[in-house]
């Protein structure tokens, strides 16, 4: 059900690119107009400049922001330099004062003009004294070197590709492939692990050779005259950040905590008009939804706050894997109840595949998205949220590693610590859901704390398969050994990963935010999927939790504020304590999609047709295993599978299917131009 190819016509966002010519040699007009030409999915307004070696542009269309108005780009550095920038300051207040900017002037300054100014007076050190999620390209005409920088915890994303000759950087691929002398090749050795869902221990690489991702946090510095000279510096470590906190009451966490989240709620509700909330059930997106709405009633017209809520379609059988929240439209009416300033509207996303704008989201991200079924709601909830005149919508999607954590790894912390007694007091808090409760103390307390090699032999014995990704990647299993995935696994410590939990819940939340399979935002190739979703709707996501100080002091709190006697998400429980309803406070953990197995149904044909004809194509044959994947296919059950017994693939057809039909799709359009 994907549009036309003109579907995201006049709803688009930033980008940027650099080209620079090493020895000085001139950039022509022709090489530098097409890459300039090919960022343009991403703006209608071009910013472009060149002198001599290097060329900058910048793609951009519409006000987000109060100040967006007076956005003049490039902005002038003083020595000669020009700058670039894509993104979001928060806090511009506090950066103005720091760098003596009266407010009244500071107000009609773009975000771009304040980091100028922040650069001329730090340099390098800018990215660390002005807080948000920005990227930057500047030409240092004195030093003749170009630098890119991303923010330091969130960004959008940068990728680059250098040799002797030239260096090139964009916000997207398809910026370095214009310039013409690099083809798309896949990078084999990546794409094998993403089947398989695999923790890359180097965050830079990408799907394609050549082609390498800048994360949050890096500066990458390039001379025109001395390749020698080129380096990738990291100026921002989360793990180096992190200071233990320590407070003498529990009611000074709460008080902190509240101060911290409100701060950054503030900070990411500067928009051209009041933001929306994308609202779950859960404790993430709705404490930063009580908190908006304080803060949204503190300015007259501000209200009402407009948020979206997506919802199982009509239809769905009501099958889960249990212990989960599936509707999570009864958690959020009980808010509106309590909250009449909030307008909650519930997304059913009727008719929409599973698949759905899966194309064009390729051709913008120009990368095999994760959870590629689930996307349907979201791209829906952008949809009714730009119709209702709202261009920024609030998330939560890292709350859960933040303030709202569960705290689980306590246990096995506790048992490592001989605390026994404590350990026993604990207990309560494990999850059950379908799993027993010697199961759950198993995966939760002992697994965390045995070797590697020996949970591997605990498992084999419990379920017959060492390997994770066995039941839930249709790899090839020729190409999962040609590709060497279980001896890199084995090397980077991840072949259990997924299962096998941490014995230690800061290591286990810098995990989730840090690696690049399991992250959305950070390093991950999640930056990409969201800019292909903002292109699409026009619309811009923030998520508060981002924000650095609230990040790095919830990294900091002891285990005991998450999980103490038995109870889990204490933290935010106790800062929500009457602001949240009582259906939210008790409410299990949501699962969002839950009709996937309905929408899938609905598209069983187009999928098997596909299947079929990819079968003539070794490209995807060859990395995908077609026939298992058509014996899910042709014996798909007839309503939604939660165990063994109502398929044997029951894994393959939840998670699997829907990661190969977007990577084969990808492999396609890489190799032939070509989804289908």
């Amino acid at each position: 059900m994907d549009p036309g190819p003109n579907a995201d016509e006049g709803r688009r966002m930033a980008a940027l690119a650099a080209v620079l010519l090493r020895g000085g040699r001139p950039l022509t007009a022709e090489r530098f107009a097409a890459v300039a030409d090919s960022l343009a999915p991403f703006g209608a307004e071009s910013c472009e400049w060149r002198s001599g070696p290097v060329g900058l542009v910048r793609k951009s269309d519409g006000i987000f922001t109060p100040e967006d108005e007076f956005d003049r780009q490039p902005a002038a550095i003083e020595g000669g330099g020009v700058l670039l920038f894509d993104g979001f300051l928060h806090h511009r207040g506090e950066a103005a004062a720091a760098l003596g900017i009266d407010p009244h002037e500071a107000a009609g300054q773009a975000d771009s003009a304040l980091f100028a100014r922040a650069w001329e007076r730090w340099g390098e050190d800018a990215a660390l004294r002005v807080d948000g999620e920005f990227a930057v390209l500047l030409w240092d005409a004195g030093r003749r070197a170009l630098t890119a920088v991303c923010s330091p915890f969130m960004s959008p994303p940068l990728y680059f590709a250098m040799n002797r000759r030239r260096v090139l950087a964009a916000s997207a691929p398809r910026g370095i492939f214009a310039f013409g002398d690099l083809s798309r090749r896949l990078n084999d050795r990546f794409l094998a692990d993403r089947l398989v869902v695999l923790n890359d221990a180097d965050p830079r690489c990408t799907f394609y050779e050549d082609v390498h991702a800048l994360s949050p946090g890096e500066v990458l510095t390039v001379s025109c005259d001395d390749p020698e000279g080129d380096c990738i510096r990291r100026y921002y470590d989360l793990r180096e950040r992190i200071e233990p906190v320590r407070l003498p009451r529990t009611e000074d966490y709460i008080e902190a905590g509240a101060e911290l989240l409100r701060r950054a709620v503030k900070g990411a509700m500067r928009a051209a008009e009041t933001p929306a909330v994308l609202l779950s059930g859960g404790f993430d997106s709705t404490s930063m939804a009580v908190t908006a709405l304080e803060i949204a009633g503190e300015d007259a017209g501000a209200l009402p706050l407009i948020s979206f809520t997506g919802c199982p379609e009509p239809g769905w059988d009501g099958r889960s894997a249990g212990g989960v929240m599936c509707d999570e439209s009864v958690a959020v009416r009980a808010l509106a109840r309590k909250y009449p300033a909030l307008d909650a509207r519930f997304v059913r996303a009727e008719g929409l595949d599973a698949d759905y704008l899966q194309q064009r989201m390729i051709e913008l991200a120009e990368h095999p998205m994760r959870n590629a079924f689930a996307l349907h709601w979201p791209h829906e909830c952008r949809r009714l949220a730009r119709a209702a005149g709202r261009r920024t919508v609030l998330t939560g999607y890292i709350g859960g590693q933040v303030l709202n954590y569960h705290g689980l790894e306590r246990l096995p912390a506790l048992l490592r610590r001989g605390r026994l007694l404590t350990l026993l007091r604990e207990l309560p808090a494990l999850p059950r859901g379908r799993y027993s409760r010697r199961s759950s103390l198993f995966n939760h307390v002992i697994a965390p704390l045995l070797p590697d090699r020996l949970y591997g032999i605990v498992r084999k014995w419990r379920t017959g398969d060492p390997f994770l990704w066995s039941a839930h990647s249709a790899i090839h299993p020729d190409y999962a050994r040609a590709m060497r995935v279980e001896e890199r696994a084995c090397r980077q410590g991840f072949l259990y990963s997924g299962v096998k939990g941490y014995a230690s819940c800061r290591e286990a939340r810098l995990q989730r935010l840090l690696s690049p399979a399991d992250s959305m935002h950070m390093t991950g190739f999640g930056r990409s999927t969201r800019l292909a979703l903002r292109t699409i709707h026009g619309v811009v996501d923030r998520d508060p939790f981002s924000d650095r100080r609230l990040t790095e002091w919830g990294l900091g709190l002891p285990d005991e504020q998450f999980l103490d006697h038995g109870r889990s998400k204490l933290l935010v429980r106790r800062m929500m304590a009457g602001r949240l309803p009582d259906e939210i406070l008790s409410a299990p953990p949501g699962l969002q999609a839950a009709d996937w197995h309905l929408r899938t149904t609905r598209a069983l044909p187009r999928i098997r047709e596909t299947l079929l004809r990819w079968c003539e194509d070794p490209g995807v044959a060859g990395r995908i295993d077609l026939d298992r994947l058509l014996r899910v296919v042709d014996t798909w059950p007839k309503r939604t599978p939660i165990c063994p017994a109502d398929h044997p693939e029951y894994r393959l057809a939840w998670h699997g299917l829907d990661r190969a039909l977007v990577t084969g799709r990808f492999i396609r359009w890489v190799e032939s131009g070509t989804m289908e």
